[in-house]
């Protein structure tokens, strides 16, 4: 749609006057020089002198403007555009500055609402995520809140270490994910009581892949699969699917491979006793360096000692019949 542009009267009459004065003192000092015993040339080089003056003023002011506009412009500042608005108002360049002000407060409106839509939409991606976590953990009741202490755990490991923000917040989401694989386990294996068979204990090792091929589709979660998928890697090369070994594990799996285990051994399960938190901590301790990254077991044991990580008393399983190997604890 053409936009209207209507006639600005108050700058043709700015420059009216002045012109018609210039050229009504070019007269005036014309006859002034006819009546009184002066050179001819006398009135052009005055003329020319104060044409001189105004120019150089008029120019010096337009730069001082057009700078200032421009700056106004490269630094995308909605407070500058509208101050540099209210200076320019009455000038040449008010309607530009006036239009670029606009501009902005219209840009600065829309990034705002697209910002609060994105935060809209990551608060019910984060739901679905939690309800997706709690649905894999009710499917045995002994894991009822783990996928969620978890998460909460490597959240603050990860914060303990210095951790950027925004990774942190996609380690906690990872976290919550680390066991979404188990959907492709029987219910008759995650609830077993008895020791696993090797056949069974292969099984479930196999959660970590199938965790990762069901978020691999989704593009957006895509940077958690390494959370997901190697969260049972061992430093010295004993855990798995792959046997990494070392910096190959990740930093997101190496904290949530401490968080896992620690909630594993403090929780009660058909399998084992919940064992005391200051305990669990001597041995992710003495594995520290071998199995576990040492620092996320620092940081670990710092939260408890701090009384950040509270381990709570959660309700205890009715029996307690085969304990299984450690290997399948964590």
């Amino acid at each position: 749609m053409k936009s209207e542009h209507p006639f600005r009267w108050r700058l043709f009459l700015v420059i009216f006057c002045r012109y018609s004065g210039i050229a009504l003192g070019a007269l005036f000092l014309e006859r002034i020089a006819h009546r009184l015993p002066l050179p001819v040339w006398l009135p052009a080089t005055l003329l020319v002198t104060f044409a001189l003056a105004i120019a150089i003023y008029l120019t010096l002011r337009f730069n001082r403007m057009t700078r200032n506009l421009a700056a106004s412009i490269d630094s995308r500042s909605l407070h500058f555009a509208e101050r540099q608005e209210a200076v320019l108002r009455g000038t040449p360049l008010a309607e530009t500055a006036r239009a670029w002000h606009n501009a902005l407060q219209a840009l600065q409106d829309g990034f705002q609402e697209r910002q609060n839509e994105a935060r809209r939409n990551y608060a019910s991606l984060v739901d679905l995520i939690t309800m997706l976590a709690c649905a894999v953990d009710e499917r045995a009741p002994h894991m009822r809140g783990h996928s969620e202490r978890v998460a909460f755990y490597a959240g603050e490991i990860a914060r303990e270490l210095k951790i950027d923000s925004a990774q942190v917040e996609r380690i906690r989401l990872a976290a919550l994910l680390h066991d979404i694989g188990n959907v492709g386990i029987e219910d008759a294996i995650l609830a077993k009581e008895n020791a696993l068979t090797p056949e069974e204990f292969e099984m479930v090792k196999a959660h970590t892949v199938k965790g990762a091929s069901i978020l691999r589709p989704i593009e957006a979660l895509n940077d958690l699969i390494p959370g997901v998928e190697l969260h049972h890697e061992a430093l010295d090369g004993s855990g798995y699917p792959y046997g990494l070994v070392g910096d190959e594990i990740p930093v997101m799996a190496r904290i949530i491979a401490v968080a896992d285990s620690f909630d594993a051994m403090t929780t009660s399960r058909p399998y084992q006793a919940a064992m005391d938190s200051r305990y669990v901590l001597q041995v992710l301790g003495r594995m520290s360096g071998s199995r576990y990254d040492a620092d996320a077991v620092q940081a670990l044991a710092t939260l408890v000692k701090r009384g950040t990580i509270v381990v709570r008393n959660l309700r205890p399983v009715i029996s307690i019949r085969n304990r299984r190997r450690v290997a399948e604890v964590v």
